[in-house]
């Protein structure tokens, strides 16, 4: 049974994309022991997703010579990732069994993780206290209640979530209605991010995570590119893949060695036909995170 705090990001079966809970887990992270502890247990629920997905691949390829066939070629093409996953769909079973039972490696790279996430942490409460400075009293007061209201709803659950959130995308669109309000970023983040995860208004997330996006060019921080890869998020989840895939190589661009920005464009390129784009950055988030070779075959994106 997950902790409490792992049930308020990942509650029953939700998607497992790292995107998904990235900036809920960043907001309201106590310590670096929560976070290694969401990461081991998104580890193994990716771990077993990724064992179904391969005994379906078998059991379809075991049925159908062409199917077989298409799904040699791209296992093929996934062995060209790393020497030493020669013998990968062989062994899968084992490679993913012998990956999570590496405790000691998967501690260390959490541990990293951990660390990244609460300085971003620091950094984004830094950036929204800044931009909130210039505003006269009532703005102020306006920003600071809704953001209160979005992490109290991230800390709670039923009712009391959508409450909370109702609280704070109605704050939000104060701000942004105030002619300077309009213009600060952060709130365009989190009213795009309210849209997508409460409203499950895809369309109205994206033009929001844009005018975040576009508004922070300038400043090019973290808030910035996290703009960015959440609207190239909301494009893909619209079908929207070819847009999706540009709007995260600004992001790459800016960012050329962050896992995360790295992984999503690999799907972003898997889902565009880029099949040697995606090999590559698979490989790249290979060398960065060996338990990537789990993750990756836990999602269909890349086994399609």
């Amino acid at each position: 049974m997950p902790a409490p705090f792992i049930r308020q990001i990942l509650p029953d079966s939700k998607g497992i994309r790292s995107i998904d809970n990235h900036y809920h887990l960043e907001m309201i992270a106590e310590n670096g022991h929560q976070i290694i502890e969401y990461q081991a247990h998104s580890l193994r629920l990716q771990h077993e997703a990724a064992r179904a997905n391969l005994l379906i691949m078998d059991k379809m390829s075991g049925q159908q010579d062409q199917t077989n066939s298409q799904l040699s070629s791209i296992l093929d093409g996934m062995l060209t990732l790393n020497d030493s996953l020669d013998s990968l769909n062989a062994t899968a079973t084992e490679t993913f069994d012998a990956i999570c039972a590496q405790t000691d490696v998967l501690q260390a790279g959490f541990k990293e993780m951990a660390q990244l996430m609460l300085h971003q942490q620091e950094v984004l409460n830094q950036i929204a206290y800044t931009l909130s400075r210039p505003y006269e009293t009532q703005a102020l007061e306006l920003l600071r209640e809704a953001d209160l209201a979005l992490k109290t709803g991230m800390k709670s659950a039923g009712r009391d979530q959508k409450a909370e959130y109702a609280d704070s995308m109605r704050l939000l669109q104060d701000v942004l209605n105030n002619p300077i309000g309009s213009r600060n970023y952060v709130a365009w983040f989190q009213l795009g991010w309210l849209k997508w995860e409460d409203a499950h208004d895809f369309a109205g997330a994206e033009e929001a995570f844009y005018q975040a996006a576009r508004l922070s060019a300038s400043s090019a921080d973290l808030y910035h590119t996290n703009s960015l890869r959440h609207m190239a998020y909301m494009q893909y989840k619209q079908n929207n893949q070819n847009d999706a895939y540009h709007s995260i190589q600004k992001a790459m661009r800016i960012l050329p060695g962050d896992y995360d920005i790295l992984y999503d464009a690999a799907r972003y390129g898997a889902k565009t036909g880029r099949k040697a784009v995606a090999l590559e950055l698979l490989e790249k988030c290979i060398d960065l995170r060996p338990h990537t070779i789990v993750t990756m075959f836990s999602e269909e994106d890349f086994l399609q």
